[in-house]
């Protein structure tokens, strides 16, 4: 299969909060994460594409759909605090491309992106 437009990123940073329940809600966290991407250049427009959820292990995981100079794109996050740092996880899909084989793919993989 074609997979090209499709990427993957991990990012771990300290904070000083205990719990991503510190930082907000999912709705909030999710605010935020839609407020900065529209704030980065070459973005026309961001919306969610489905509510924001916390699972049983207290991660957030939130979708949205970034239209900007280089196209539309899918992202999917997984956001959880543990010991100290701060872990989000990214996907990132062509619009276009993101068909049901895909959203299966993605949900899989942000899923199974927990705390130890």
């Amino acid at each position: 299969p074609d997979v090209r437009g499709y990427t993957l990123g991990v990012t771990v940073d300290p904070v000083r909060i205990a719990s991503i329940k510190d930082f907000g809600t999912p709705e909030q966290v999710a605010a935020r994460v839609v407020t900065a991407e529209v704030n980065r250049d070459g973005v026309f427009q961001v919306t969610l594409a489905k509510d924001p959820v916390e699972d049983s292990a207290g991660c957030y995981d939130i979708e949205y759909i970034s239209d900007g100079k280089r196209g539309k794109k899918r992202f999917g996050t997984r956001i959880y605090i543990q010991d100290g740092f701060l872990y989000v996880l990214t996907v990132q899909s062509k619009e276009a491309e993101f068909d049901e084989a895909r959203e299966k793919e993605v949900q899989a993989c942000i899923k199974s992106f927990r705390p130890l």
